[in-house]
């Protein structure tokens, strides 16, 4: 785009704003001047070289805010996405769906990690194994392996 095109635009952006800085100021009010001297024309094409920097500086301040914006919601969306898989693991399970249980089972799972190293590995592997068994079943068409979810109980399981 030509520089008077250029100009005509940024002075009509410059005028739309609240507070122009100084140097915008001074832009606009030395491209107005109808017949300017030789340092005035200097004066104007150091400004219009600064007031183009200002430009690309935003523009690149828009695009980083953008990339900000983008990670966020992936991030937003993968925590969203391991909620609901979370949530359909309780549900898979026929897991009575109260906040207060469901919160004492892990607090007692946590409490037999505590107490007893090798238990999450031992949780970790019952759990790979249901959900693959799972998995196969519904492949299949099968239910849930025969087990109720009474049968799944600590303990009911022997490990």
């Amino acid at each position: 785009m030509p520089i008077d095109q250029w100009l005509t635009k940024r002075i009509a952006f410059i005028n739309g704003l609240k507070a122009p800085t100084e140097s915008q100021r001074m832009l606009v009010e030395l491209a107005s001047i109808a017949e300017p001297t030789k340092q005035e024309v200097r004066d104007l094409d150091a400004l219009v070289k600064l007031e183009k920097l200002n430009e690309r500086a935003e523009e690149a301040k828009v695009a980083a805010l953008k990339v900000v914006a983008e990670r966020k919601e992936a991030a937003r969306k993968a925590r969203t996405r391991q909620l609901i898989e979370l949530g359909g693991i309780v549900e898979m399970l026929d897991f009575p769906v109260d906040r207060g249980t469901l919160c004492g089972a892990l607090l007692w799972a946590l409490d037999q990690a505590k107490t007893d190293p090798s238990a999450l590995k031992q949780l970790k592997t019952r759990g790979d194994t249901f959900i693959a068994d799972r998995e196969a079943d519904k492949k299949t068409g099968g239910g849930n392996g025969g087990q109720t979810a009474d049968e799944r109980l600590p303990e009911n399981v022997g490990s």
